[in-house]
């Protein structure tokens, strides 16, 4: 029964990945301080079709459980957007958040709710705008197969133009090598409200290690 659904995680990501138009990678270096507070450091690259840079970033974050329902983090994420002629575009700007969550035998829903600013490099004529981000998630383990396939909708809203601009949906696939080494792939669709930029489809592949 294991070896089947290993073989069709495999088809499923391999499907995903003929329908992907951008590839990004994570990858997630944490360590618990206490059973409260957690530190982490998250690199990501993000690749155009035909794995054309598209950015890259270095996010150092801190999380602190307030009792088992709730959280409290903030982060900070410094990288580079490179422009058409390849010209760096540097950018770094804050979050801080605060989660709820509740598990009920082998399912665990998860809600985040997270205020982000624009671009501290932005300058005077930047018109990018700060966001209230809104997460519901649901990740349920199979058994004893260390497999957590879970799914999530996020909603972004401009609090400079006062609406909702951005969906985002997302269905991936967690797997627990061992206590230290986490795997996952995702599918994502940024979906654009308001603009006319078209909608993106991403694959996602992730890489965490826990000391």
């Amino acid at each position: 029964m294991i070896k089947w659904i290993y073989t069709l995680v495999l088809i499923a990501i391999g499907f995903i990945s003929a329908q992907a138009q951008r590839t990004w990678f994570e990858f997630e270096i944490s360590k618990e301080l206490s059973k409260k507070l957690e530190i982490s450091l998250a690199p990501e690259i993000r690749f155009k079709e035909n794995f054309e840079l598209h950015e890259y970033f270095f996010e150092p974050k801190i999380e602190y459980d307030l009792n088992k329902y709730f959280s409290l983090g903030a982060n900070y994420r410094f990288g580079n957007n490179p422009d058409k002629d390849g010209n760096a575009q540097w950018f770094g700007r804050y979050a801080v958040e605060g989660k709820a969550g509740y598990e009920w035998k082998d399912l665990e829903a998860q809600f985040r709710l997270r205020y982000t600013n624009s671009d501290d490099f932005g300058g005077d004529d930047n018109d990018r705008s700060n966001y209230l981000r809104m997460k519901f998630q649901l990740e349920y383990e199979i058994g004893k197969t260390d497999l957590k396939p879970y799914a999530l909708c996020e909603l972004y809203r401009n609090l400079r133009l006062g609406e909702y601009s951005k969906a985002r949906w997302e269905g991936g696939l967690k797997y627990k090598i061992n206590k230290h080494h986490r795997v996952g792939a995702y599918f994502r669709l940024n979906d654009y409200l308001v603009e006319d930029d078209e909608s993106i489809k991403i694959l996602g592949l992730a890489y965490n290690y826990k000391f």
